[in-house]
């Protein structure tokens, strides 16, 4: 038996640029993954493919980035067994955090190993781009610098050690739709500046990065949903410096200072499901039960 934990994924900066004809939007990105984890364990000894979710419904299995993952690596290599795969969701799903491109990430690293395929990360990198835009980062993890649809990345150094309060309402955000209301403002007025992103990364300076914390779509997306909106003052009012990753409607927050400490005393739960993570290094993980 075999486990992978597949961490999730912050949007510290999200510019949009013009849509390319592949229906993507070319972006920029500064990508950071956190302690929040879903994990896949492998049973190689079966012989039919299956997906077990247990008692959550994700939706239709054919579609979920795992059953994609492994048809893909599948076909490619012309591998020869199947396997049984169990799912243990803790990532809320539709949250801007890469939860599902995470297990397509971890499927894909799975197969590699079993398989002694000896792919690069590169590799499954450009294989897991054709599942999705965020795959290719969660198949490398740590903090990088995104472009063209997200699949182009070059790694930054190791963020600073730091809390990170991260709080998912409940709120589902297609992400097409955000996408699409942000395609129809009239002015879009990007005043984001990702080299100020990456220079205070790259100096280990978390002020400065506090600072330049950005996301194109969160103007949209918390004028639809005012709760999010108001959660976002709430956080700045307490000293800390929130956003909204990815399409959403997750919001985190770097903080400074211990002000964190505050917030988990004072939190009630109908505000939404509150995590408090770190940064780490690796999307995903390895773990072999002995």
């Amino acid at each position: 038996m075999m486990s992978y934990y597949s961490a999730a994924k912050i949007n510290l900066y999200l510019g949009v640029h013009e849509k390319m004809e592949s229906g993507y939007h070319e972006i920029t990105s500064v990508m950071q993954s956190v302690s929040l984890f879903d994990r896949l364990d492998f049973d190689f000894e079966q012989r039919d493919f299956q997906l077990d979710t247990g008692d959550k419904n994700l939706g239709e299995k054919s579609q979920n980035t795992v059953t994609r993952s492994w048809e893909l690596m599948k076909e490619k290599f012309d591998l020869p067994e199947e396997v049984h795969v169990k799912l243990v969701k803790n990532i809320p799903m539709d949250a801007g955090l890469a939860g599902g491109s995470g297990d397509g990430a971890a499927m894909l690293h799975g197969v590699n190993d079993y398989f002694k395929l000896g792919l690069s990360l590169e590799e499954l990198g450009e294989i897991g781009a054709e599942i999705g835009a965020d795959v290719p980062f969660c198949v490398m993890g740590g903090t990088a610098l995104a472009c063209g649809k997200g699949e182009k990345l070059e790694k930054l150094p190791d963020f600073p050690n730091c809390q990170i309060p991260l709080v998912n309402s409940g709120i589902l955000v297609s992400t097409k739709e955000a996408f699409a209301a942000y395609d129809e403002l009239p002015d879009k007025n990007h005043v984001g500046d990702e080299k100020a992103m990456v220079e205070a990364i790259k100096q280990n300076d978390l002020p400065k990065i506090a600072a330049a914390l950005y996301n194109d779509l969160e103007s949209v997306v918390l004028a639809k949903y005012p709760s999010l909106q108001k959660q976002k003052e709430d956080w700045c009012h307490r000293g800390l410096y929130p956003l909204m990753s990815g399409s959403g409607a997750s919001i985190f927050a770097l903080c400074v200072d211990n002000s964190w400490k505050k917030l988990m005393e004072e939190w009630k739960n109908e505000n939404g499901r509150l995590f408090f993570v770190r940064p780490v290094t690796h999307g995903v993980t390895r773990y072999e039960k002995k």
